[in-house]
């Protein structure tokens, strides 16, 4: 496949030349939104947004996976009332727990996490980033870039092989994580990405790797 460099400081890997114009896009807003300096106070290392082409589920469809659970079982979940003292750190361990038994991780900790790609544009993709040795997901990251405030987390986390999602959640009284495996497997989550897919009212770049996740696991219509 034929090369180009990317001319953006900072940002010199090779790039395939069908997706240099869409990463240079990228790259410039991942400059500009600083995502190594939102993930930092979660204790998240930034390493890079995820090509494009890659077909993982989009991060706008892996947060409503949560809603379509197995048929004879409910998602495995963290839930921590906030009025309990030390909310935060229980919600931190839940969790990790829940993170590392359900395989978010790979081998040096490195997952995915859902980003703004363009600031209140509505467009999001994966970043790679790695764990800390000292990180607080539930506090200062929900603060930051991971959540609506401290103690608010409302993210999306993705496996490297695409097979495990973990997303923060916010209630009237409690906080918490819900871990979704294998959502290729899930006959309704397919069904609306279908339907996502083909409907005009979604965005380019989301139809696109709408249509992509489909293909790669063998759903399209």
């Amino acid at each position: 496949m034929k090369q180009c460099m990317a001319p953006l400081k900072g940002c010199h890997a090779l790039l395939p030349r069908g997706v240099c114009g869409f990463f240079q896009k990228f790259f410039r807003k991942v400059e500009a939104m600083d995502h190594p300096g939102r993930l930092a106070p979660g204790g998240l290392v930034f390493l890079g947004l995820v090509s494009p082409e890659d077909p993982l589920i989009p991060p706008t469809l892996a947060t409503l996976a949560p809603g379509y659970p197995p048929t004879s079982a409910k998602w495995p979940r963290s839930v921590v009332d906030n009025a309990t003292p030390d909310f935060v750190t229980r919600a931190n361990k839940g969790w990790f727990n829940l993170s590392h038994e359900g395989g978010l991780f790979d081998k040096d900790r490195e997952f995915l996490i859902a980003v703004e790609v363009h600031e209140g544009e509505g467009d999001w993709w994966w970043a790679r980033v790695k764990l800390a040795e000292s990180w607080d997901i539930m506090g200062a990251g929900s603060a930051a870039a991971l959540g609506s405030g401290f103690g608010a987390p409302e993210f999306a986390m993705l496996s490297p092989t695409g097979d495990a999602i973990v997303c923060g959640t916010s209630g009237e009284s409690s906080i918490g994580t819900v871990l979704v495996n294998e959502p290729r497997n899930l006959v309704g989550l397919r069904q609306l990405a279908d339907w996502k897919s083909g409907w005009p009212g979604t965005p380019q770049h989301e139809r696109e790797a709408t249509r992509r996740w489909l293909e790669f696991i063998g759903q399209t219509s």
